[in-house]
């Protein structure tokens, strides 16, 4: 009856701040953390002129309030309190004063270890991250004590046990009595959950067998390597069966299988590369996909795809679309190596203008062919993928319109960025590495390499600083030059202003003229603000430029450089920008400094990069 009356009056004050917008939001009692610091940590925001004012909610303010709670004691600060008040006013909005109460921060007078013969006091103390004097940080000291446990699991303890002694004062003395237990080996393994998959299948992605030494570090590799597999919801390894007298432990193996059959459609903007030149794309896909064939985790997917290359001079008055398809087969293993690798058959038309100003002519740079590659992750954002392609390569740039190649490429990628479409944080980071020759007659033949650099830092709550550096040659074997590949410059995605008129002249077989050539150098800087109901501002630097040898393309003097401002507005497929490029230095000599280059404006999707 008691907690009904109060749980009554703590809903009647609060009620008269529903439908209410968030006023001032206040800090007092606070010495540690910065009055910025504790903003950062809290949902709820003052209204303002570069942020939209919100509507008052007791759930998120109790959240926030746990949330800065959690991160003083993180730091040391075990009997820290927080509470906060209210405040009406006659505009109708809720001033919040969130009342901080630090108490004393707890350190650490002695740290003593004992029991421990495998691993050092000074290895425990650094996996504690630890020692006399430091203040006594809770979460590091727990996360501390699974470390040591995973340590020993390693060296095939897996029931280490870790008696703590705490004299809890604001000077703490800490004692641990480390039980280091027997070597055990692995008994039995049984897996459960499958129903579909072959136990065969499973069992190949388990780096431990019956009668091997605990491994801990081996035993979590294992469910990563099954839960790669695409066909479990989830996977979970658990010791069970414990026998002290052989020494002995099993493994259960817990599978939730999913479903072996999906279709998806997806309909948004993505960017790629047609010829070496950046475009963005409208576009919708769909693809079934069997992800269980055969019973072995193996992969066969039918893909189709239908979209339009933007161009903001061209898209209202013609749109010719792009499609195509593509056939592959994914096996997880080739020759019991761990290899994921496909087998695909696909075909592309790509339509776009590849000339500096708007001409009728397009090229439709269609590509047929076969493909084999192979997938090795060496961690979880860093995967590198070898490949094998024939293929039939018909383009307007192309001497003989229609040509047969053969390629072979090395990829390597690190991509740890915390979001792709609005990263704020993080690298993105690729190495191409290929070999292209021609048979049947094609004269093309030539060796390629590209490495970008891509880096995300959050600068203030509200403000991303992005900077890019590209780079590449391409080692032309033939009497003629590759066009279809030779790198491009002047888009909204590369130096941007100019209509793709930086690098040499280059005459097609039709007659019509491109810039392109061997080298490129590419720089980029952007600072992006976030503002109120979507919308943002963005300022940006751009820096590239094309030559024929990779030496002279680093000659700072003839870099085509812009700057400008841009107002970018976020949607749920991505952002779309407006931004307006001014001349810096040309030196071809066409556009003076404050300039506006061949596109006064530009309108693109997605970031630059």
């Amino acid at each position: 009856m008691l907690f009904c009356i109060l749980a009554g009056v703590l809903y009647s004050s609060d009620f008269q701040y529903q439908d209410k917008t968030v006023g001032r939001v206040e800090f007092s009692g606070h010495e540690y953390f910065s009055e910025r610091d504790l903003k950062r940590m809290t949902s709820i925001q003052s209204g303002g002129l570069f942020r939209k004012r919100r509507l008052f909610n007791r759930r998120v303010l109790n959240r926030d309030l746990e949330e800065i709670q959690r991160n003083y004691i993180a730091e040391g600060f075990l009997q820290c309190r927080i509470s906060d008040s209210l405040v009406l006013t006659d505009k109708n909005r809720v001033n919040i004063t969130i009342e901080i109460h630090e108490g004393p921060r707890f350190y650490v007078n002695t740290f003593e270890i004992r029991g421990n013969t495998l691993i050092s006091d000074a290895e425990i103390m650094s996996m504690m991250n630890i020692k006399p004097g430091d203040p006594f940080k809770p979460f590091e000291y727990q996360r501390g004590l699974q470390l040591i446990k995973d340590e020993y699991g390693t060296m095939g303890r897996p029931f280490v046990t870790i008696e703590e002694q705490i004299r809890e004062d604001v000077q703490m003395d800490i004692s641990l009595l480390i039980d280091e237990d027997a070597v055990y080996s692995v008994d039995k393994i049984e897996i459960t959950g499958n129903t579909s998959v072959l136990e065969k299948t499973i069992r190949k992605e388990i780096l431990v067998e019956p009668g091997d030494i605990f491994n801990l570090e081996d035993i979590k590799k294992s469910r990563v390597h099954i839960f790669e597999l695409g066909t479990f919801n989830s996977v979970n390894i658990i010791p069970v069966n414990r026998n002290p007298d052989s020494l002995t432990v099993g493994l259960r193996i817990r599978l939730s299988e999913s479903l072996p059959r999906r279709w998806d459609a997806n309909i948004g903007i993505r960017q790629g590369r047609i010829a070496e030149l950046n475009q963005t794309y409208l576009y919708t896909q769909v693809d079934w996909l069997h992800k269980n064939l055969f019973h072995r985790a193996r992969r066969f997917q039918a893909k189709g795809n239908f979209g339009v290359v933007w161009d903001q001079e061209t898209f209202f008055r013609k749109s010719i679309p792009s499609y195509g398809v593509d056939l592959s087969y994914t096996r997880p293993r080739i020759l019991s190596m761990r290899f994921p690798t496909t087998f695909k058959v696909y075909y592309n038309k790509d339509v776009y203008s590849p000339f500096t100003q708007n001409i009728d002519e397009n090229d439709e740079l269609i590509t047929t062919g076969v493909e084999v590659s192979s997938l090795w992750k060496l961690e979880r954002k860093l995967n590198t993928i070898a490949s094998f392609s024939l293929q039939s390569v018909e383009s307007i740039l192309s001497e003989e319109k229609s040509e047969i190649q053969r390629r072979l490429s090395w990829q390597i990628r690190f991509d740890n960025r915390d979001n792709f479409l609005f990263p704020r944080k993080g690298w993105n980071m690729d190495g191409d590495f290929q070999w292209v020759k021609g048979i049947s007659g094609s004269p093309t033949d030539y060796y390629r390499w590209d490495i970008s650099v891509s880096r995300y830092l959050p600068v203030f709550e509200r403000l991303v600083l992005a900077a890019r550096v590209e780079t590449g040659f391409i080692d032309n074997q033939a009497d003629r030059p590759p066009l279809i590949v030779m790198y491009r410059m002047g888009t909204e995605t590369t130096v941007r202003g100019w209509s793709q008129s930086i690098g040499r002249e280059f005459e097609t077989p039709d007659g019509l003229i491109v810039y392109a050539d061997y080298a490129k150098a590419l720089a980029n800087v952007e600072l992006r603000i976030n503002l109120p109901w979507n919308f943002g501002l963005e300022f940006f630097a751009d820096a590239g430029h094309l030559h024929e040898t990779y030496r002279s393309v680093w000659n700072l003097d003839q870099f085509y450089v812009s700057v400008g401002p841009g107002i970018t507005y976020s949607t749920f497929i991505g952002p779309i920008r407006l931004e307006f490029p001014f001349v810096i230095t040309d030196p071809s000599g066409r556009f003076q400094r404050w300039d506006q280059p061949e596109k006064h404006f530009i309108i693109a999707l997605l970031f630059a990069f």
